[in-house]
């Protein structure tokens, strides 16, 4: 890390950069090694409802002040959130919650101050889940800028992770905004496995065209091995990709699958924009973090912000 606060990162930096390609390629390589032939684990995991209750479990831990009820990670606390973000039904959110503690990712405990509440926290099975996550989104920007690159997140560091997702709670409700400003993301990321199952198809494509240099054309896939591989069947991904064809996200032929030019772009750009904001987060962490070197001394609040943070 140097000894100044280089500029932030917009979206349009990002996407523009001459080594996004490679970026891109690293990310779909770190997703699905995280991902990829884990059914059991995927079939909790990988959906848009369950990761968004996931990452809100351990940013309300992390934000967690006994003095002030509001921030309590219980239960109640938590269906509020989903619902107002939209993200899961207040009787969803019960059957994940019991879920994640069913596979002991959630503990819960007593309140000091009221033995009547139930207090929410991510075990350390789900914290180390979390540290590989991270390091998984910092893979991009690891890789786009080496130097001084991103050493925390990229070795799992635990106090990086502690500081980095009580950042993040102020950050949720503009993830979400762009997530549904994005036909690609909006499309594939509520959907069982559907994010997973869409990289995946980048993955194949961009292989296709650098082996036939065909760039944008259809790819033979087995949708019962795509189920196989995410923890799902084979009717479903059919159903899926139908579902993305008549959204104009895809065009299927049978066995064969290419993706439309939409499709690829919003995956791009949803890319860049979590990699923007994980690298404002980055730097928030960086002002107040005692692994910061003493000449950083520009306050995290007058940095140029990349994202606004959620009112």
């Amino acid at each position: 890390m140097p000894d100044e606060v280089r500029p932030p990162l917009s979206v349009e930096d990002i996407l523009s950069h001459p080594r996004f390609d490679a970026a891109r390629a690293a990310y779909v390589r770190a997703m699905l090694a995280a991902h990829e032939n884990q059914p059991a684990l995927n079939r909790l995991l990988i959906d848009g409802g369950t990761a968004f209750i996931f990452f809100a479990i351990i940013v309300m831990q992390a934000g967690f002040r006994p003095d002030n009820r509001a921030t309590w990670p219980t239960v109640q606390n938590l269906k509020r959130q989903m619902e107002g973000h939209g993200t899961a039904s207040a009787r969803r959110v019960h059957d994940i919650v019991r879920r994640l503690a069913d596979i002991g990712y959630v503990v819960a405990s007593r309140a000091e101050s009221d033995k009547r509440t139930a207090l929410l926290a991510p075990s350390e099975k789900m914290l180390a889940h979390d540290r590989m996550i991270l390091a998984v989104y910092f893979t991009p920007l690891q890789v786009m800028l080496p130097e001084p690159g991103y050493p925390e997140p990229m070795r799992h560091d635990p106090a990086f992770q502690q500081i980095e997702r009580k950042i993040s709670a102020a950050f949720m409700g503009h993830a979400n905004g762009f997530i549904l400003a994005n036909k690609t993301a909006a499309f594939f990321l509520p959907r069982h496995a559907g994010f997973m199952i869409l990289t995946k198809l980048i993955d194949l494509a961009f292989r296709e065209e650098a082996r036939s240099g065909d760039a944008g054309g259809p790819i033979e896939v087995s949708f019962a091995d795509l189920g196989l591989r995410f923890g799902t069947s084979r009717t479903h991904v059919r159903k899926l990709l139908s579902e993305a064809q008549a959204e104009g996200l895809v065009r299927l032929d049978g066995p064969r699958v290419a993706l439309t030019r939409a499709c690829r772009a919003g995956f791009d750009r949803y890319l860049a924009d979590t990699m923007a904001g994980h690298d404002m987060i980055y730097r928030l962490a960086y002002g107040i973090a005692p692994f910061a070197p003493a000449a950083v001394s520009e306050p995290a609040a007058v940095m140029r912000p990349v994202i606004e943070p959620a009112e």
